[in-house]
């Protein structure tokens, strides 16, 4: 028996929202096969890209599926075959984009029949075999699509933001895969928040919802802010600061760092001058050294399987 899913990339935070916004989009996505075989308990991980850890225990859809298996008491055997689209280290969501689509993939081999919140809640231990956190913000929106919200994590509890205006994404990504990265920038973060940061943050996220929401992209300019993880780990994208103020002054409705960074997350209407920022972005990619791609996306939907024999 086997069965397929997809699952597309995603950028978390979206400024103010750390850990609990995220949204999917179209620039990349992983399909994940998922196959019985005749050793009972075995996981076995075959992939397309020779970088992805063939142990289970810190492959993040392997882990994903091995801790699904033993809460539901299935001691099958499973071949888990990863096709990887979407690009290690560069905050698009790909450690929890596989993980999606393996859980998803067997949640359609057992007919296990996973609600979408039980499908983030096995997903996010997934993450914790690449970062060292069963964060659950990128797999959410890997397996909703659209916008979302992390309310709770335990138990988890997720819900989709309406979305009332039309825009697209530029994703502008300095080239070649870092791994670990995300770990690195987990470990960056500040043990200790300012009350003034923590509030200026607050207004910003309320700003931010709300203007999607109301469809507002002032309130949504506003939102797209954030002074204490982006501020933290600004080392790890110096471009930044610059390609944000390019964006703005050429009417993009808002810039943030795509989840841990490095790639840049511009979202842009037909009232933004989109090739006057990729030939400015370009040229601050270059004095810091970095070659960068520019790729053009829309929000994305959840995650597909089906059942193949």
């Amino acid at each position: 028996m086997s069965a397929k899913a997809e699952a597309y990339s995603s950028s978390a935070n979206l400024g103010p929202g750390f850990d609990i916004l995220s949204m999917a989009h179209t620039a990349f996505k992983d399909i994940v096969i998922a196959r019985t075989i005749e050793e009972k308990g075995k996981i076995i991980i075959k992939s397309n890209n020779p970088k992805i850890p063939l142990d289970p225990e810190k492959n993040s859809a392997g882990l994903a599926t091995k801790i699904l298996l033993q809460e539901k008491g299935i001691d099958e055997g499973i071949e888990i075959e990863i096709n990887k689209g979407i690009p290690f280290g560069l905050g698009l969501g790909s450690s929890g984009a596989s993980s999606v689509a393996a859980i998803a993939a067997v949640n359609e081999l057992f007919e296990l029949k996973l609600t979408q919140e039980e499908m983030v809640k096995y997903s996010m231990f997934g993450e914790q075999a690449s970062s060292g956190s069963p964060h659950p913000d990128n797999v959410a929106a890997s397996v909703y699509g659209g916008i979302i919200a992390v309310t709770s994590v335990s138990p988890v509890k997720v819900e989709k933001i309406p979305v009332n205006l039309d825009f697209k994404i530029l994703l502008i990504s300095p080239q070649g895969e870092r791994e670990g990265k995300t770990k690195k920038a987990r470990e960056m973060l500040p043990s200790k928040v300012d009350l003034s940061l923590y509030v200026k943050n607050s207004r910003y996220l309320s700003s931010l919802i709300l203007g999607f929401i109301k469809g507002d992209k002032e309130l949504i300019k506003q939102g797209l802010n954030d002074e204490i993880v982006e501020v933290a780990r600004e080392p790890l994208y110096p471009h930044y600061k610059k390609i944000k103020e390019i964006a703005l002054k050429n009417d993009a409705i808002g810039s943030c760092v795509s989840g841990a960074g490095p790639t840049v997350l511009v979202l842009y209407d037909d009232n933004t001058n989109l090739d006057k920022i990729k030939v400015e972005s370009l040229e601050v990619c270059k004095a810091f050294g970095l070659a960068c791609n520019f790729i053009l996306a829309q929000i994305a939907g959840g995650v597909k399987s089906e059942r193949l024999n």
